[in-house]
């Protein structure tokens, strides 16, 4: 055998690259010159054909709609330079090229031009491997594969097309190569018609990976829907948890219920307190009233501020206080009571401390039962057991429910002092009718600033700052604390002020009424549903988006767009949609999935199928 061997051989392992211009000859003459001369720039600035072409390792052939690169270095060399040049070549809407690579045998000879060429089976394998592609492509035959897969960078690269029959019956194993950057994910043509495989979709992953991907994705929706109903989980029960401080988040920079120019609050302030002045005292009767001795006053201080109040054109006075023990001028407050009923309400209480008795005006102002008298309303609210916040209103409630029993139909309700007062303006069909606590909008911090009622007992002060009584008319008018009074510190902590106080909460509560500016939470089961249609989202941008970097901008895009519809929803809505639990789950289906499918691309990039 030896004998048939001649010692002068050319016969050498080429590592070939065969680059092809795609749809070459329905270009026109000018744009065919164009495109051949950006190749070969492009081809010439390429790192591996310098260096190979500097070693003398490089032979180099034209073929009119092409080139053949035969690299005789090291079986990378060629599938580095199809990667470079693939780049250098993607902004270019003229230049669509396909690239097939082959390791095999060649044999160096002359052409009639006396220039180095190329024959033997390395050269035709690389260009039967390369007529496979379409516009894009980097496909390489089993064999430099085989080379390549050995170091962990390039198995994510590579992709089994399977055998397909080429050229005289010869079958050939193809690799697709393609990254973020260059190649071209999709099946080519003629394999699909080949093996008759139906057309994937660019970026599509194997169906393995997508089942892979489905079950992590099912696992992380599973679970954070599984903390809504065990809150009690160290770490992760925040997940669920930090949705009311999102949602207090809304309440402080969201719209706010509109401030109601009509709502003036009258307050007992700390100088009220003090008392007059002894050189204002003989004034008026009110300041000698409220000289004579401490709070509380003789309760004819109030009966003769609704005279001042109504005769100035005051719509409704509200009283946010307690006028439980018998006092001085109950018989001429009673009086006044009587004569506006119409157009008054005081206060009532429950006392929690106190087997939730009520806390009522005495016989002598209102006959009982008071807690029924349409003048009565309770001033309580209830707030949220985890946190002590103020939230919501309750506008009707009765004995059976607040001994934690569940409310009848036949129960007698108590009604609170805004829902006397919606009655009072006869707009009681525009507030809930029920005993459930119903979320509120909350108006501006400073939106009801307190008039002190020295103020208005002040005849000076009654002409210069409120015009002889003209700022009153038409008013409806809050009367309460804006001091502490005695022991009692009539404040309220909420989501947009830690200490707001009482009578400026019955405010905020009736303007919402008015405006009917009630905030809603989502049921449950909804709730759970958005959870699950973002595991479906993430499952379906890591199954169907294939380069990484459109994959991480949808994600961070489907959160933004989730977070401004969430802010919209609240603002326009009053609705509170879940954001903390729906994000999380996209959040962690896609960190998850995309460390999975590294693992996985990296373990199976070449496992047929």
């Amino acid at each position: 055998m030896s004998d048939s061997l001649q010692p002068d051989a050319d016969l050498a392992i080429a590592h070939v690259l065969f680059i092809d211009i795609v749809a070459y000859s329905k270009l026109a003459i000018d744009q065919q010159k164009e495109v051949v001369q950006q190749l070969n720039r492009h081809v010439r600035d390429s790192e591996q054909f310098r260096r190979a072409d500097i070693a003398g390792k490089l032979i180099r052939i034209p073929t009119g709609d092409g080139m053949v690169l035969a690299f005789f270095t090291s079986p990378d060399a060629p599938v580095r330079c199809a990667i470079e040049v693939s780049k250098a070549a993607r902004n270019s809407s003229a230049l669509q090229l396909r690239m097939g690579i082959h390791s095999g045998p060649v044999d160096q000879l002359s052409d009639v031009n006396e220039r180095s060429n190329l024959a033997g089976t390395g050269i035709n394998m690389a260009q039967r491997i390369m007529s496979c592609g379409d516009a894009g492509h980097i496909l390489l035959s089993q064999r430099v594969a085989e080379d390549l897969i050995q170091y962990t960078k390039w198995r994510s690269q590579l992709h089994d097309l399977g055998d397909v029959e080429v050229k005289h019956g010869v079958r050939v194993s193809v690799v697709n190569l393609y990254t973020d950057e260059v190649g071209n994910p999709e099946v080519p043509q003629s394999l699909r018609r080949a093996v008759g495989r139906k057309p994937i979709e660019k970026s599509r992953v194997p169906i393995r990976s997508q089942r892979l991907l489905a079950m992590i994705c099912v696992s992380c929706a599973a679970l954070v829907m599984s903390l809504r109903f065990v809150p009690a989980v160290p770490g992760l029960s925040q997940v669920w948890g930090n949705e009311q401080a999102l949602e207090d988040w809304l309440h402080r920079t969201g719209r706010r219920t509109s401030t109601h120019p009509e709502l003036v609050f009258v307050a007992i302030s700390t100088k009220s307190l003090a008392g007059p002045e002894s050189t204002k005292a003989g004034k008026d009767r009110m300041l000698q009233l409220m000289a004579e001795h401490p709070f509380p006053w003789s309760r004819e201080v109030w009966a003769r501020l609704l005279d001042r109040l109504f005769e100035s054109g005051a719509r409704l006075v509200i009283f946010d206080l307690l006028f439980t023990p018998p006092n001085e001028g109950d018989k001429v407050f009673r009086a006044a009571l009587d004569r506006y009923r119409d157009r008054v309400v005081i206060s009532s209480s429950f006392d929690f401390e106190n087997g939730n008795d009520p806390v009522l005006p005495n016989a002598d102002l209102i006959p009982p039962p008071a807690q029924y008298d349409d003048r009565v309303g309770y001033v309580n609210y209830w707030v949220d057991k985890q946190d002590g916040m103020l939230r919501a209103a309750r506008f009707f409630t009765s004995q059976r429910q607040l001994t934690g029993q569940k409310p009848s139909p036949s129960d007698r309700l108590c009604a609170s002092l805004v829902a006397r007062a919606m009655e009072k303006l006869g707009r009681s069909n525009e507030m809930p009718h029920d005993s459930q606590d119903h979320l509120i909008r909350f108006s501006a911090t400073d939106a009801y600033q307190p008039h002190p009622v020295w103020e208005i007992a002040d005849p000076d002060l009654w002409h210069s700052k409120y015009s002889d009584g003209e700022f009153f008319e038409d008013k409806i008018v809050v009367v309460g604390p804006s001091t502490s009074v005695g022991d009692a510190r009539d404040v309220i902590d909420n989501p947009i002020s830690r200490e707001i106080k009482g009578p400026v909460m019955h405010l905020n509560t009736l303007a919402a009424t008015m405006d009917h500016e009630f905030l809603r939470k989502l049921p449950v089961t909804l709730d759970l549903l958005i959870v699950s249609v973002f595991g479906l989202l993430a499952w379906l941008l890591l199954g169907y988006v294939g380069r990484w970097w459109i994959c991480l901008l949808s994600f961070l895009a489907l959160s933004v767009a989730y977070l401004l519809l969430a802010f919209l929803l609240y603002n326009l809505l009053g609705i509170f949609l879940p954001v903390v639990p729906p994000l999380a789950t996209l959040l962690a289906c896609g960190f998850l999935g995309f460390i999975a499918q590294q693992i996985y691309n990296r373990s199976h990039s070449l496992l047929p199928g």
